[in-house]
């Protein structure tokens, strides 16, 4: 009969959920040092290991910027071009004895764009007069003998704008002269070569070199 205490050769067993619950500790402590084990060896997620970097290159942003086409600026308004008329490209409205446009030499310089009048002492004034047309600012050229006239002529040369004479000029042979007239809002050009002397048999050569209006 039994008085409640337990002998020593008596076998303990426990409840089977007691037991349950020690294996199930066991588990957890073999777990817990598994984890240990496997964050000392670098593994699992540690503070000292390095976070994987995903590095995306993109490409610069180019701007374009369009912009409106400037216009031009206005140009400032310009005065009309000079413009230049020979009188060997005109045709005289009259002449007394003829005019003749060639290339000359007066006092050893050539002018292409000349006007010549023919005087002797059966004739000894020729005039060529032109229409201006008030269209010019300037009559310009060079009077003279041309080179291949008799010797020791001379030659009076005179310029008249509506019926008023502007130049009058006596030229020997070998000696020439510039002339440089106003001729604004003029309507006529007289231009004339005179003759004084006596040789009847010689013809002497007047001419106006590169004789021209200028606008």
């Amino acid at each position: 009969m039994s008085d409640g205490s337990c002998s020593t050769g008596a076998t303990y067993r426990p409840r089977n959920g007691h037991a349950k619950r020690l294996r199930i500790t066991a588990v957890g402590f073999a777990a817990i040092a598994v984890l240990a084990s496997a964050t000392a060896c670098g593994g699992g997620d540690s503070g000292n290991s390095q976070p994987t970097r995903t590095i995306t290159k993109t490409p610069p942003t180019v701007t374009v910027t369009t912009s409106e086409p400037s216009s031009p600026k206005p140009s400032a308004p310009t005065g009309s071009t000079s413009q230049t008329q020979y009188l060997s490209d005109l045709d005289p409205l009259k002449s007394t004895q003829g005019v003749d446009t060639s290339t000359v030499e007066i006092n050893g310089e050539g002018f292409a764009q000349s006007v010549t009048l023919i005087v002797n002492a059966a004739g000894p004034v020729n005039s060529a007069e032109y229409n201006l047309g008030r269209h010019w600012g300037r009559f310009s050229a060079t009077a003279g003998l041309r080179d291949d006239s008799p010797t020791g002529g001379k030659l009076t040369f005179e310029v008249s704008v509506d019926g008023k004479q502007e130049y009058s000029q006596t030229i020997p042979l070998g000696k020439s002269q510039k002339v440089d007239l106003d001729v604004s809002n003029a309507l006529r050009l007289n231009v004339t070569v005179t003759y004084s002397g006596q040789d009847a048999g010689s013809s002497y050569y007047g001419s106006w070199g590169d004789a021209r209006l200028q606008s």
